[in-house]
């Protein structure tokens, strides 16, 4: 049986889109949701100066995180003063701090650590991190890292940011497929979300009917995203869209009905496996 959590959520200057606080019941960990042109006004906050780390996001315009970077801090947002001089992908900064007693130097460097390293296994992002943290986790630290994180996850959960590892992801759900014109895409419907799968191939030959999935493919195409190898174009990180039509849209091109187009190993469409069961 799943356990019920509580989290409080303040807005600080009362508007939705703002600085925020959220706390789970019970935690000794506080998150703060900065935009980055509100980083002097978060500073009076109080409890903000505490240790702990942080991710500095980008947000493409369907407020998906297309780039993130992660450190750690023992002043709290006063760190971010370098960020905010030297770094330019960035529009808004998630911490997670807590009292001294909770996050000792060994934990915040292996809470780090651990956090990049789930980063770029989960292939959702671009992770700015371009220097890999030389602290070797502890044994000993390793159980409260893991639980930290675990936490961190579910909060970036509740904020509309999927943190988990996508193959992970792949593991827990059936793995739904299209093969259209010898096209293969690989993907996975939550009941709410379409996560298109790194490995999928995308049919660039034909361009979707939206403008903004066009868009999309070549922004990706640009940065990595998606990889030409011979006459092939591999998806290399995972997406995830709104609706199935709009994940086959994306991978084979056109306007396609993704309840149709995405089927389980049986051979049963998304249609048969969710709206007549």
């Amino acid at each position: 049986m799943a356990i019920s959590k509580k989290l409080e959520t303040i807005y600080h200057n009362g508007q939705p889109d703002g600085i925020r606080l959220v706390r789970r019941h019970l935690s000794t960990m506080t998150t703060y949701v900065v935009p980055r042109t509100m980083l002097s006004e978060a500073k009076s906050i109080s409890g903000i100066h505490r240790p702990g780390i942080y991710y500095l996001i980008n947000e493409d315009s369907d407020n998906k995180i297309a780039q993130i970077y992660i450190g750690q801090t023992r002043n709290g947002i006063s760190r971010l003063d370098d960020h905010n001089r030297s770094k330019d992908f960035w529009n808004k900064a998630i911490l997670f701090l807590a009292d001294s007693k909770t996050f000792s130097l060994d934990i915040i460097s292996g809470l780090e650590e651990f956090a990049i390293l789930k980063a770029r296994d989960s292939k959702r992002y671009t992770v700015e991190n371009t220097v890999n943290p030389k602290y070797e986790i502890d044994e000993y630290d390793l159980a409260s890292i893991e639980e930290i994180y675990e936490e961190i996850k579910f909060i970036m959960a509740t904020l509309g940011y999927k943190m988990e590892d996508a193959d992970d992801s792949a593991m827990n759900a059936a793995v739904l497929h299209t093969t259209r014109n010898g096209i293969k895409g690989l993907g996975i419907y939550t009941g709410e979300k379409f996560d298109v799968l790194a490995g999928s191939e995308i049919n660039m030959k034909k361009a979707p009917n939206l403008p903004k999935y066009k868009a999309q493919r070549d922004e990706l195409l640009e940065n990595g995203g998606i990889m030409q190898e011979g006459a092939h174009y591999i998806l290399n990180v995972t997406i995830t869209f709104n609706t199935p039509s709009g994940a086959s849209d994306f991978v084979l091109g056109g306007s396609t009905n993704g309840w149709t187009e995405w089927k389980n190993t049986d051979g049963k469409t998304l249609d048969e496996l969710y709206r007549r069961a």
